[in-house]
């Protein structure tokens, strides 16, 4: 049955986008830091070029990225059978992206030969740009290729331990993704104006820092006790949602200032959903 699921289309194609999504969002955001992409983005020609870090579609970018995720795995589909098989797999998909997605990219892109030639673009800036995509596309390449050469998935083939630690964090990253979901959500509906600037600062990323960690422990509890296989799930959302309104509430308060009532209370509910429907390895009552 584990065969099964794993040749199944559907699941292929929702390991490489969550594969994608995390990669490119680990790597931009560690490079964006290393690399002061918020004083490169705003000099000259190079602001002529890309947009501003401030920019709205800058928060918005990650958010699109389950797309390109799930285009990637439609091209991979007919290579699935080559992954799975061949030893160094990854680096021939690696080899792939740098030849054709990088550097031989028809258009004229940063980072490519084209881009070199054909914009004002300065050479240094295509060298800076490398680390980011060819460090994510190569973590990219040997995770989708790991993936394929375990058919009975990755988890299985580690020590128990791992694998519940590798459960939690992937489901944590998805509670991750509900909050920034729904501040998207709440900064239009409140009229707020998107600044990536003012957004992913320390300071305000901080405040889902520590429920990130509160759901990750909870499902590696959940997951490694048994006197929490009974729970219902309507008291295992009430507690995530409680437990998650609190950090936040208290975040706010004491770190920026005040607490705001409505976003202390609504924020938590999708990411409360998701590390319910994660939590556990066997469904619960």
């Amino acid at each position: 049955m584990k065969k099964e699921t794993a040749k199944s289309i559907p699941v292929f194609l929702f390991r490489v986008l969550v594969i994608h999504f995390l990669t490119y969002y680990f790597f931009g955001m560690l490079a964006s830091r290393v690399f002061h992409y918020e004083t490169i983005l705003s000099l000259p020609v190079i602001r002529d070029y890309m947009l501003g870090y401030g920019d709205a579609s800058v928060v918005w970018g990650p958010l699109i990225q389950p797309v390109r995720g799930l285009i990637l795995g439609c091209v991979l589909l007919p290579f699935r059978g080559f992954l799975a098989e061949t030893k160094h797999g990854w680096l021939y998909l690696w080899l792939v992206f740098v030849g054709i997605g990088i550097l031989s990219t028809p258009a004229a892109a940063p980072c490519s030969i084209e881009g070199v030639i054909y914009t004002r673009l300065p050479l240094w800036y295509h060298l800076i740009g490398l680390p980011e995509i060819l460090l994510q596309t190569l973590t990219f390449s040997l995770l989708v290729h790991l993936y394929m050469r375990h058919p009975d998935g990755v988890v299985q083939s580690l020590p128990p331990i791992f694998g519940i630690l590798l459960q939690s964090l992937a489901g944590a990253c998805f509670a991750f993704i509900g909050y920034a979901v729904y501040s998207i959500v709440y900064a239009l509906t409140a009229g707020v104006e998107i600044n990536a600037e003012a957004n992913l600062t320390l300071k305000v990323q901080g405040l889902f820092i520590a429920p990130f960690l509160l759901n990750f422990v909870a499902i590696v509890i959940l997951n490694m006790s048994k006197r929490f296989s009974a729970i219902t799930r309507v008291k295992l959302f009430l507690t995530l949602w409680f437990c998650n309104a609190v950090l936040i509430a208290a975040y706010q308060q004491f770190v920026m200032g005040g607490a705001n009532p409505l976003f202390v209370l609504v924020a938590p509910i999708l990411p409360s959903l998701i590390v319910t429907a994660l939590a556990l390895k066997k469904p619960i009552a």
